[in-house]
């Protein structure tokens, strides 16, 4: 027997999204009704908002998506984390996967997640016998509830929409698909999803959703986190750190012209955390100064989006230095880098997004005082 979940909307594709939120979107928008046939085009928004309620704007669906793919990478954390440039192993392949690991040492961010949007699940791994898992999988896409599998081993989320019992394939959406680069381990695809025959020797976690349950975790619960993670990254001084190390010249008085090509690299990953992140924890506490139930809090919530939009602007600034998206030829970047006049000028960057972050911190000890 083979099963494909019909009209499931795929991720938001481009830089804003990092893996468990956006596949978890994907997810809850099918689980809620939300597919490509009621939500297609310009269109009155009907979609599940931030408090649940219907929007009744005209808005585009790609938007739709984005909105509550940002409050989901709020309430997981990830998008409050940061990373060390000096610690090349925190940019191996880039800072998505990274960041997902700090986060699992930190706390279980799949059931945080789960008690906001009111889910029952499942979590399996590799201690767990692969027919066991793969039914649970067949009872969830027959159900016509796509399943979240993590692939290692670089903390790729992806939601899985199918199976086919005769080939033993999974079959699921990437948003790296038309948009940066296909999935590396993809066995192939087909119809848009990609399809993985020996998925159980990539798996490191894969979680059902069974049901539906009351909401356990609440808006509070969340700033509360935040206020914990934000503490958790200052005492890390990952930022700091960085911009120590960008400082020192010693580190780079015997580098040549590859070398600070290769530093050219890890820049521009290093300050995508922060700008792709920070970024979409702006855009979801402006949604959130709009709810009716939060109205007490609105004046934070403007307050927190306003310094990381600066962050963003601030982020591009490091981008354009190192040449990001080819907006510079590598030779004229390595030749920049070798200055120490821009390196210190780039840590100076780094320190203005250290001290957004604890700026937010402060607003959001202020709110929940």
């Amino acid at each position: 027997m083979k099963k494909i979940i019909d009209n499931v909307i795929n991720r938001p594709e481009g830089c804003e999204t990092s893996k468990f939120p956006a596949s978890f979107t994907s997810v809850r928008m099918r689980i809620e009704g939300l597919t490509t046939e009621n939500q297609v085009g310009n269109l009155r928004c009907d979609k599940l908002l931030l408090n649940g309620d219907r929007c009744g704007k005209i808005i585009k669906l790609g938007k739709c998506h984005e909105i509550i793919h940002n409050l989901y990478a709020v309430i997981s954390g990830i998008s409050l984390l940061q990373l060390d440039l000096s610690n090349e192993e925190h940019l191996k392949p880039w800072w998505g996967p990274n960041t997902a690991k700090l986060l699992d040492e930190y706390d279980d961010y799949v059931k945080f997640t789960m008690g906001f949007a009111g889910y029952l699940y499942e979590k399996f791994d590799k201690k767990t016998d692969k027919a066991v898992i793969f039914d649970a999988i067949k009872r969830s896409i027959n159900a016509e509830r796509p399943v979240l599998i993590n692939f290692g081993p670089y903390y790729d989320w992806f939601p899985i929409t199918g199976y086919d019992d005769e080939t033993g394939r999974l079959y699921g959406y990437d948003n790296l698909q038309d948009s940066w680069d296909e999935y590396p381990a993809a066995e192939g695809y087909e119809d848009g999803m990609f399809y993985l025959s020996r998925w159980y020797e990539e798996i490191t976690e894969v979680v059902v959703i069974t049901g539906k349950t009351e909401q356990i975790v609440t808006y509070n619960d969340v700033f509360q986190r935040m206020i914990h993670i934000l503490e958790t990254m200052q005492k890390t001084e990952y930022f700091k750190r960085s911009a120590e190390y960008l400082r020192n010249n010693d580190y780079f008085k015997n580098y040549d012209n590859k070398q600070f090509t290769q530093l050219a690299r890890r820049i521009e990953d290093f300050i995508g955390l922060p700008m792709d992140q920070r970024s979409v924890t702006s855009l979801c506490f402006n949604e959130l100064a709009m709810l009716d139930a939060l109205k007490d809090k609105w004046q934070y919530f403007k307050r927190i989006s306003i310094l990381y939009d600066n962050t963003l602007k601030t982020c591009w600034t490091v981008w354009r230095m190192v040449g990001a998206f080819g907006s510079a030829p590598a030779d004229e970047c390595s030749k920049a880098l070798a200055s120490p006049i821009v390196r210190r000028a780039i840590a100076d960057i780094i320190d203005i997004i250290n001290r957004n972050d604890e700026l937010v911190l402060v607003c959001l000890r202020e709110m929940m005082a």
